[in-house]
């Protein structure tokens, strides 16, 4: 079949008139796109350093001391990589088919029928950028209290205060959004091409440190096959489950990337490309120093009172038994961490900018703009600065909000995803673009359904309080951030988006101001 009636097939493969709807930004006449910013490493970079399985696992340790122990995490790790990589085929499919900054927002337009498109993309579009804004608070605030861990660890009687905490979450805030102003941008490009490396180089040390210097190690049969369950909750198989959480916030954030898709020069090829490759590396980094972590952990239950509430200043310092080493180690972490802070916010940054082009956000006029000389989103960045400092005013003080807000965003992003899969199995595969790169074939149903439950499934139980008695330390706020959300979003739906979706049809893309 020739190349032009290839084309001419795949307009005509949607006879609802999901074709006029699915009009590229980059069709849109007298539209100013970005710059190609990202090659296949830098996107993979993005990818892999928001996540940071080999480093961030670590971090989780002393949710597994009650909740299944060294046995549940390694296992449900094990298991969780199964069901992750069939909802990151699923989402490769749908980033290959619709390759768009905005991501889920972006594929339920297109996907869902005309009568309901505009309502269900401006809430999927609203939760997701509020989960990726919630997750960049928490990206700023681990690396300052890493830091506020090693001073406590190095100067005993230090005694940290909320506003110790506060002063350097704003500091690396702000060193964040200067990473990803014009100029030093371009440094970031390169520093995104290492991070990998730096993760990698990090996760190498502590491998090292740890198995050299441990002592005594865990042995085997309580690193495999004991388990913990020391909730109240009296099923065993409840508790394995709920203490997935780790595993599978090391083995998510598929839409990260995505949101770069304006700024990459073939995003239906690389995206696939980027999002299975950091997938299949944070499993197999992280499932071996989960291995590490665990035979090197020789004193659990100090993980539940850690100094500097940090478990992986705790778990170093107690095997590594030296100060400096201890520091080195943790100095790494945190310069990873940074990164991951730095990317979270370049990606969140591209979503705010790409959802505010048809309206869809507060100062969507403003926050729609490119800069002039290197084509960023540099309103947005600086808003979602500001709105991040001044989220850390309400959770600092209270770490059951700021795990609250980050389960929040979790269902949100689920919900999401869940939304999406929904769609592509009620309205047919048929609709996605015949000619994408990554095509799941005859097993693409498969892929969803499977998708769309472990979703469903995980969703649920990330509700539940994960220890009994229920108290207000204790509660699983998470429903309620995402209703909060959720209700949020309907009140400005309420005051303003709908008269104006009422006045645009779905195909029209609004063109992109440049200051």
């Amino acid at each position: 079949m020739s190349e032009d009636n290839k084309t001419m097939s795949a307009k005509n493969v949607d006879t609802d008139g999901i074709e006029q709807r699915t009009t590229s930004t980059s069709e849109a006449v007298g539209e100013v796109r970005p710059k190609k910013h990202f090659s296949l490493l830098a996107a993979l970079g993005v990818q892999f350093s928001v996540t940071g399985a080999p480093l961030t696992i670590g971090s989780y340790l002393s949710l597994a001391v009650g909740l299944g122990g060294s046995a549940g995490y390694f296992w449900g790790f094990l298991m969780v990589g199964f069901f992750q990589l069939v909802v990151c085929l699923a989402v490769c499919e749908l980033a290959s088919a619709i390759p768009h900054s905005s991501g889920p927002a972006h594929w339920v337009l297109v996907l869902a029928p005309p009568n309901y498109s505009r309502g269900l993309a401006y809430f999927t579009g609203w939760a997701t950028t509020s989960a990726w804004i919630l997750i960049t608070a928490a990206s700023y605030l681990y690396p300052a209290q890493l830091v506020l861990a090693l001073v406590s660890a190095s100067h005993p009687e230090y005694v940290e205060r909320v506003w110790h905490v506060y002063l350097l979450y704003v500091a690396f805030s702000l060193f964040c959004l200067s990473f990803n102003l014009p100029y030093a941008f371009r440094s970031l490009k390169w520093l995104l091409k290492i991070a990998i490396f730096a993760y990698n180089g990090s996760a190498l040390y502590m491998l090292i440190a740890l198995l050299v210097r441990a002592a005594p190690k865990q042995n085997a049969h309580d690193v495999f096959f004991t388990f913990i369950n020391e909730s109240g909750w009296s099923s065993n198989g409840l508790v394995f489950f709920m203490g997935l959480l780790p595993a599978i916030t090391t083995l998510a954030g598929f839409d990260n990337a995505i949101h770069l898709a304006d700024e990459m020069d073939n995003p239906g090829k690389q995206l696939p490309q980027v999002l299975i490759g950091s997938l299949l590396l944070s499993y197999v980094v992280g499932l071996a120093m989960i291995i590490v972590y665990q035979f090197s952990n020789v004193d659990p239950v100090s993980l539940l009172t850690p100094v500097g509430g940090q478990p992986i200043v705790q778990l170093v310092f107690n095997a590594v038994r030296s100060l400096p080493l201890t520091i080195i180690g943790v100095t790494l972490v945190v310069i990873c961490f940074t990164i991951s802070a730095i990317a979270t916010l370049l990606s969140v940054s591209r979503l705010y900018w790409s959802f505010s082009r048809e309206g869809n956000l507060p100062l969507h006029n403003i926050m729609s703009r490119l800069s002039s000389s290197d084509q960023l989103p540099v309103n947005a960045l600086i808003w979602i600065t500001g709105l991040v400092v001044a989220l850390g005013t309400i959770v600092l003080g209270s770490t059951i909000a700021m795990n609250a807000l980050l389960g929040g965003a979790g269902i949100c992003i689920t919900m999401s995803m869940i939304t999406c899969f929904a769609l592509v199995l009620g309205r047919g595969r048929e609709r996605l673009n015949p000619d994408r790169w990554f095509n799941l074939g005859s097993w693409g149903s498969v892929v969803y359904v499977i998708a769309l439950l472990w979703a469903a499934f995980t969703s649920i139980v990330f509700c539940l309080p994960l220890y009994l008695p229920v108290t207000a330390e204790t509660m699983n706020y998470t429903s309620v951030i995402f209703v909060g959300v959720l209700a949020l979003g309907a009140i400005y739906w309420a005051v303003g988006y709908s008269k104006r979706a009422a006045t645009s049809s779905g195909d029209e893309v609004r063109a992109t101001q440049v200051v």
